[in-house]
């Protein structure tokens, strides 16, 4: 074998444990990620069949949607963390600044965010469901491409008028 060939061989060995190493680490942190991308699917397909149940969306499961999730999951997430992990080691070395968890605490908390949306929306008349939308969108208005600020209005004023009787 020709001494080319040899450090080649080497070299992307190294390259392979480097990031094999890499993906352990950022392993656990990636399956909570994922996890919760899932839970944010399943509760959007949630708020879609309710919106159907209410004649204002198709309520069906759709493809570009899930499309988007898969890529999130399999490209951007691990993309992510894997950069927080290097950015960790190579320039954050010894300190106690963890960036991978930090990165991996921002992913769960946006998904978090997106799930409780999704569960508050579509016309929930729970006291939680209201307490929420006080502080996030409704995210029917997204799915029907509408303003809703009037509808909201209207169910307002009655519930004065009905909180005043």
């Amino acid at each position: 074998m020709n001494e080319t060939a040899f450090s080649i061989k080497y070299f992307g060995s190294f390259i392979t444990a480097l990031i094999c190493n890499a993906f352990l680490t950022i392993a656990p942190l990636a399956v909570l990620c994922f996890v919760l991308v899932i839970i944010d699917c399943i509760t959007s397909w949630r708020l879609a069949c309710r919106l159907r149940q209410q004649g204002k969306s198709s309520g069906k499961f759709r493809s570009d949607k899930f499309g988007k999730a898969v890529i999130e999951m399999s490209i951007v997430i691990p993309v992510a963390l894997l950069i927080a992990h290097f950015v960790q080691l190579y320039i954050f070395e010894g300190s106690n600044f963890h960036l991978p968890q930090i990165t991996a605490g921002v992913i769960c908390f946006w998904q978090i965010w997106s799930i409780l949306e999704n569960m508050s929306s579509g016309g929930r008349e729970a006291v939680w469901a209201k307490a929420l939308q006080k502080i996030m969108i409704d995210k029917a208005e997204r799915h029907l491409d509408i303003d809703l600020t009037d509808f909201k209005q209207n169910i307002n004023e009655k519930t004065n008028e009905r909180d005043t009787i």
